[in-house]
């Protein structure tokens, strides 16, 4: 139970990583392209480090739906099928 705990934290972390460092590359190249200069202000960086929690924190979610949803189609498959033989 632990170590599926700590994989979906994994999961999660990377996910989040993901989207931060994504969002940071967005901001600068969009601010160089209209600005002509790097532009990347502190309270940009704190939203986008929030936004990109929600955003891993979602997709873990919904990982975590998912697989609850497949281990209980397993079960019910299994123990169906155990009835028809």
């Amino acid at each position: 139970m632990i170590k599926i705990t700590l994989k979906y934290i994994a999961l999660g972390g990377y996910f989040t990583a993901g989207f931060f460092l994504l969002g940071l590359v967005i901001k600068v190249v969009l601010g160089f392209i209209y600005l002509n200069t790097f532009y990347l202000p502190y309270e940009e960086v704190v939203t986008n480090f929030f936004k990109s929690i929600i955003a891993g924190s979602a997709i873990t979610l919904a990982a975590i739906v998912f697989n609850i949803i497949d281990k209980i189609k397993l079960r019910n498959s299994s123990s169906s099928d155990i009835k028809q033989k």
